[in-house]
């Protein structure tokens, strides 16, 4: 195409001077169909004109590229595959191979074209609405809790649900903590097999320190790891507006009327465990209902969303934090309002709080396990004790130890025993006492000083030993002077003849 000028030059050698069109092609050396077209031209608006698409030779393989980049787009970075790598997975294929008719560079540009376009629109996108495959919603719901003490408690139930399916599963919660929330999604993910591609919740303090300017969310730090950690996207609800998950909020309140009344009973963390896991059986189960708009199984349309699920990651993330605290003049250690105690050598020292959902660990500087506690959630007015640990100091101090609150732990015959005994005879039986205790095998204890007639710390090692331990059989000897000895082999023939007249 000539430029703007020269085409200009052609049309006004016609309209401003007249000339025919072979003097214009004579004078200008251009191909006379040339010098028609502008002089005869009548529409001078620039205009873009539509380049003709060639055949594309990657065509029949577009299709397999998109797969494998779907299913790299659930994958860390690192595990995904390059431009080069598709091409080359494609060369080496037997059938592929067959249909491959571009080079490289060709699957290197579409490959970097359609990644800039997934990633795009997975990262703009925002209606959950829509109710994508394979997104999820969660939420914290209230439920009541039969404890052992025979009243009803308000806890906490954490359901995650699928819009897309209507798939839903719940986990029973003591609290709304950070660690409660990471570690009931990490159940549902272990039990369905993977993770949800993007995840919408509210607003909700386990996740959310606060809401700055123009909406983004400053995100709690161990939210934010277990995020990274499972390669999800979280979304959030605009500020009370909970119509934006209404799936997961019409969920809370189903799982809860169907599975979780009347109240259940729960006396410990095992009791706990146990329903956990009852209640993802149940939520499998409740799967095999007729979807209430599509009127397909449910189960049919989660297995299909299983299949887009991000992959477990390899190592399980432990829900767990670790704080630097500082414990007092009697080596108790202070966190969320309750008192913990540590060890007698840590007086005023610092130590490491590994603060799980169920337990406290205290670490000393070398992060080595000093004591290890139930975390409490409600403020307590006594402290927590690991007597573990101060026992040998105590028995070190018997007047101290026969005060202590770990003394009335004891079996009562250990506690009888100890009271009868003066100061000499205590302090020798408790020191005895302390691997005893350490072994856990004060029952034991118990029992030798319930049945034997024990007078001294002497007379109960001695029946402690008698009860505890194997008996060593004697062992033979044998000299010089011992006399061989014949091993004795009966002889039954006498018997069977006698036998045989019996029965003729």
């Amino acid at each position: 195409m000539l430029d703007l000028e020269e085409q200009i030059y052609l049309a006004g050698k016609s309209r401003y001077e007249g000339k025919s069109l072979r003097a214009i092609e004579k004078e200008s050396g251009r191909n006379f169909r040339t010098v028609k077209k502008y002089v005869d031209c009548e529409d001078w608006n620039e205009g873009k004109k539509p380049r003709k698409k060639r055949p594309e030779g990657l065509e029949p393989l577009k299709e397999t590229i998109n797969e494998w980049l779907q299913e790299d787009q659930k994958r860390n970075r690192k595990y995904r595959r390059t431009g080069t790598k598709i091409y080359n997975d494609l060369l080496n294929d037997k059938e592929l191979s067959k249909l491959l008719v571009v080079g490289k560079q060709t699957v290197i540009n579409y490959v970097s074209r359609r990644k800039k376009e997934i990633y795009k629109k997975n990262n703009k996108t925002a209606m959950f609405g829509l109710h994508s495959i394979c997104e999820a919603q969660v939420d914290f719901g209230a439920v009541l809790i039969a404890t052992a003490s025979g009243a009803e408690e308000t806890w906490h139930e954490l359901v995650v649900s699928f819009p897309w399916s209507n798939a839903g599963f719940v986990q029973v919660c003591r609290y709304e903590t950070k660690e409660c929330l990471c570690e009931a999604l990490q159940r549902i993910y272990e039990h369905i097999g993977g993770i949800p591609q993007r995840i919408l919740f509210d607003n909700m303090s386990s996740a959310v320190v606060h809401i700055e300017e123009y909406g983004e969310r400053k995100l709690t730090e161990m939210f934010m790891r277990f995020t990274m950690h499972h390669g999800f996207r979280a979304e959030f609800c605009n500020p009370d507006s909970p119509q934006e998950k209404g799936n997961v909020e019409n969920k809370v309140g189903y799982l809860r009327r169907n599975y979780l009344l009347p109240p259940p009973k729960v006396e410990n963390q095992a009791d706990l465990d146990k329903l956990n896991q009852d209640l993802l059986e149940t939520c499998m189960k409740d799967l095999e209902r007729e979807h209430y708009i599509k009127q397909e199984p449910i189960s049919e349309m989660f297995k299909e969303e299983q299949k887009h699920l991000i992959p477990l990651p390899r190592e399980p993330f432990r829900v767990f934090r670790v704080e630097k605290a500082q414990t007092d003049g009697y080596s108790f250690v202070r966190f969320d309002n309750n008192r913990y105690s540590t060890s007698p050598e840590y007086p005023n020292s610092e130590v490491w709080l590994e603060i799980g959902t169920t337990e406290i660990r205290v670490l000393n500087e070398s992060y080595e396990q000093i004591a290890v506690h139930k975390r409490k959630y409600t403020k307590e007015t006594m402290p927590q004790i690991d007597f573990e640990n101060y026992v040998s100091t105590l028995a070190r101090k018997p007047r101290a130890f026969l005060s202590s609150p770990y003394f009335i732990t004891l079996p009562l015959p250990v506690q009888e025993h100890l009271k009868s005994r003066k100061y000499p005879e205590l302090k020798k039986m408790l020191l005895t006492l302390v691997p005893i205790i350490r072994e856990g095998r004060i029952g034991d204890a118990s029992a030798v000083i319930e049945l034997a007639s024990i007078r001294t710390t002497e007379d109960f090692i001695a029946a402690y030993k008698a009860l505890t331990e194997d008996p060593k059989q004697a062992e033979s000897v044998t000299t010089e002077l011992t006399p061989p000895q014949q091993p004795y082999l009966p002889k039954l023939d006498p018997y069977a003849a006698l036998q045989r007249a019996v029965e003729a």
